[in-house]
């Protein structure tokens, strides 16, 4: 029901839904005598209804596959029990629309195919053994009606396809600005506390460092103290990395050498990740600039090669290459780690969530806020088991002439 939830009211869709069974019944009412003609009728017309309604309540796959498939077979029922009604046509060649209403591409494609299986089955079924002549408005003309359904069909695909488009543009559209909003409410939670919490913990800091060179306290006292000192410390550290977001962003970025800049983080980095027998292997050739702040070009390297050989653990390799891509250059960083699901990509970037034990998740807040204030993007694609893949779009540095 998320679909329904974001872009109909419930009410609203109660009233609908209503109207539907309303006209539903009519249509069982009206015209009809009794008898198994009727009681057929009735009985899908139940079932359409009741599904209808549990829906509405539970809205699981399962209920919206068996509302759509057997609303389409109602529509064939209809075609069967009112031969001479020619707008039962219609609802057969447009079932696949069901489909499309509850944005659901698997379900679409089954059902398009499905459906374009039965109509070419009916069509030879009436061509060849409709000896009462029921459908006599369809062999009047059969191969008129057969290329309008095929047209419709056609319509129909090209609808589904530009609807699917724009949900997903609408899609990673809405993640953009998640993405934004989260950097824009931490940027202010930072600029709003960070400094007041500074000031208590220099003051704790300055005493228990005075109290550690105490002569007359007890050893084991002061030791507790330099544990209470590295706490203090790692305290400060978040807040180090609040100020990085409350940053104002540079009036003139500066034009770095990508492969220069690269070789110098990954020999800053060689040594941790041979502690963790992990490779680095830089494929990066030519002479790319970018507009970038190199501080915070390697800080968000650094952070983002960290992350890969903390994900690797123990024996692996992390890939990082080079590339011109359409006015920009692109830099990815693959690595042989554990992977993420889906889930937890789509929290990638949101404060204090990480997958690391003792890590705050401010790191790569900090590493997108930096890629949106020099212009360019950052995004995760990974699966479980198989490594992570880092894609970043840096802007060409307009004042280098190749």
């Amino acid at each position: 029901m998320r679909e329904f939830d974001s872009l109909l009211d419930r009410n609203m869709y109660r009233v609908i839904m209503a109207i539907v069974i309303v006209l539903m019944i009519a249509g069982v009412i009206i015209g009809n005598e009794w008898g198994i003609q009727l009681l057929v009728h009735s009985l899908f017309v139940s079932a359409v209804s009741l599904l209808i309604v549990l829906f509405l309540r539970q809205g699981t796959n399962r209920i919206k596959c068996a509302l759509i498939f057997t609303a389409t077979i109602y529509f064939y029922v209809l075609f069967f029990l009112y031969p001479k009604t020619a707008s039962t046509l219609v609802l057969l060649t447009c079932a696949p629309i069901l489909a499309i209403l509850f944005f659901h591409r698997r379900m679409f494609y089954t059902l398009f195919s499905v459906n374009a299986l039965f109509l070419a089955g009916l069509f030879m079924y009436l061509y060849m053994k409709d000896s009462n002549n029921l459908h006599d408005y369809l062999r009047l003309d059969m191969a008129g009606n057969i290329l309008n359904i095929i047209t419709i069909q056609v319509i129909i695909f090209f609808v589904f396809y530009l609807t699917s488009k724009r949900i997903e543009r609408l899609s990673v559209y809405y993640q953009e600005i998640q993405k934004a909003e989260r950097l824009r409410t931490a940027g202010q939670l930072a600029a709003a506390v960070a400094h007041e919490i500074r000031n208590p913990i220099t003051v704790v800091s300055g005493f228990l460092q005075m109290y550690q060179q105490d002569q007359e306290i007890p050893v084991h006292v002061r030791q507790n103290f330099q544990l209470m000192q590295g706490e203090l410390g790692m305290a400060e550290h978040v807040i180090q990395d609040f100020l990085s977001l409350a940053k104002p962003r540079s009036e003139q970025a500066d034009c770095i050498h990508v492969q220069d800049t690269l070789h110098s983080v990954i020999d800053l980095l060689s040594s941790y990740a041979l502690m963790n027998s992990v490779s680095i292997v830089l494929d990066a050739e030519g002479d790319d600039r970018i507009a970038c702040s190199a501080v915070e070009f390697k800080q968000v390297m650094v952070n983002l090669l960290k992350n890969a050989i903390e994900a690797i653990g123990h024996d692996g390799t992390i890939f990082v290459s080079v590339e011109q891509r359409a006015g920009a250059v692109g830099i990815s960083i693959q690595d042989t780690g554990a992977g993420m699901t889906e889930e937890e990509l789509l929290q990638i970037g949101t404060p204090f969530y990480s997958l690391k034990s003792k890590g705050t998740g401010l790191g790569l807040m900090i590493c997108y806020n930096i890629m949106e204030k020099c212009g360019g993007s950052l995004k995760f694609a990974s699966k479980k088991r198989e490594g992570t893949m880092v894609e970043l779009t840096f802007p060409v540095c307009c004042n280098h002439s190749a």
